[in-house]
């Protein structure tokens, strides 16, 4: 690909928040696109991040939590950088911004890496010990693989959990991306990386994304060497395909897309992943293959059972004593009754998440039609 012509002062500034993680990510796009271009001058700002630790700590993410992507994106739209590096994982979990993706560069490894002090693979860990997980989609799948092993979601994100492994000692093991490892120089820690046959990644998982503003034409060109258009349509299908399944909440799901000489695959489950279902279509449908993914998947019959399995590895609560239930509500509600109307919120709220998982699951009047059970259904039709 013909290099841009950049004249010497040509300038490219990156934004970046000040953790270990986030700042090698966005160092090492800088250091891969000098070495391309190496008369376009780049920069890298490292912000602190806006969010008290104490919330940070509640949220799951891997380099930056809600609310400090949506800090990074103020920056951006209003001038205070001109590039921002983000984990595709991490972005997918918002509703879309103005921002647009300037750059896909080559994807990372997709895959997960298990990490732990002792060198111990997964199947030689003794029984009952913990693994620290970043998410519902791994817990659930490790679960189901290693049952003997107790495996706990950590918040905060990767630097939180390297703390909690590595310097405090909390847990025997950490599942990470591997892709993090390698962005953290880690690798040497790594015990095992999981083939997708055993652990399906999650949507976006490897990638990183450069976000511009939408006039800004010459930053796209000067990123240009970067591009990989294979990673960039795998990145499409994948967020397609989080879009349909609930994209605010972190559910139990893995997608993984693959670009190939005869178009584009990608393969989905739920849950333990014991049930899995690939479509193709050709590179132009990447974004209609991963909505087509989601939709069978959504009217599997086992995928609502397999959500709840993931929520709930160690089984679904016992279900409540009405008439105690109704009793205690009386005796807890305050003068103005309060208390009653708090539970009724949260069961409401409960119901329309069930509400809108029914929702999804039905087909509308653009939808192509889909059979359940069928995964070939999507693929016969194109």
């Amino acid at each position: 690909m013909r290099e841009p012509q950049a004249s010497p002062s040509t300038s490219l500034t990156f934004a970046a928040l000040a953790s270990p993680l986030a700042r090698n990510q966005a160092q090492a796009i800088i250091d891969r696109l000098q070495l391309r271009s190496p008369r376009v001058t780049c920069s890298l700002d490292l912000l602190e991040s806006p969010q008290p630790e104490a919330q940070r700590a509640k949220e799951t993410f891997v380099a930056a939590s809600r609310a400090e992507i949506k800090f990074l994106l103020a920056a951006l739209r209003e001038g205070r950088t001109r590039l921002i590096v983000l984990e595709a994982t991490d972005l997918l979990s918002l509703p879309e911004t103005d921002a647009v993706i300037a750059c896909v560069p080559d994807r990372g490894a997709p895959f997960d890496a298990f990490l732990n002090r002792g060198g111990f693979i997964m199947d030689e860990m003794e029984a009952g010990r913990r693994v620290g997980v970043l998410s519902h989609r791994v817990r659930a799948q490790l679960q189901a693989l290693w049952p003997d092993l107790r495996f706990e979601i950590l918040r905060g994100g990767v630097d939180n959990a390297m703390e909690t492994h590595m310097r405090r000692s909390e847990i025997d093991g950490l599942v990470l991306p591997s892709s993090v490892t390698e962005h953290l120089g880690i690798q040497g820690i790594v015990a095992e990386i999981f083939a997708p046959e055993f652990v399906l990644p999650g949507p976006g998982q490897g990638t990183l994304v450069v976000l511009s503003r939408p006039d800004d034409a010459e930053a796209r060109e000067l990123l240009a060497p970067l591009h990989s258009e294979d990673s960039a349509l795998e990145l499409v299908a994948e967020t397609a395909f989080h879009r349909r399944m609930l994209p605010d909440q972190d559910l139990p799901v893995g997608a993984l897309a693959r670009v190939s000489a005869d178009g584009i695959a990608i393969l989905g489950s739920t849950g333990a992943g014991k049930h899995r279902i690939s479509v193709t279509g050709t590179l132009e449908e990447a974004g209609l293959v991963g909505e087509g993914l989601a939709q069978q998947i959504l009217c599997h019959s086992d995928t609502f059972t397999d959500l709840l399995e993931g929520d709930f590895p160690d089984g679904l609560p016992e279900e409540k004593d009405e008439d105690a239930t109704l009793l205690g509500g009386l005796a807890d509600e305050d003068d103005d009754g309060e208390g009653a109307a708090d539970a009724n919120l949260d069961e409401f709220e409960d119901l329309e998440d069930l509400r809108r998982f029914e929702d999804l699951a039905g087909l509308g009047d653009d939808d192509p039609a889909v059979e359940d059970d069928d995964p070939d259904a999507y693929e016969e039709d194109h």
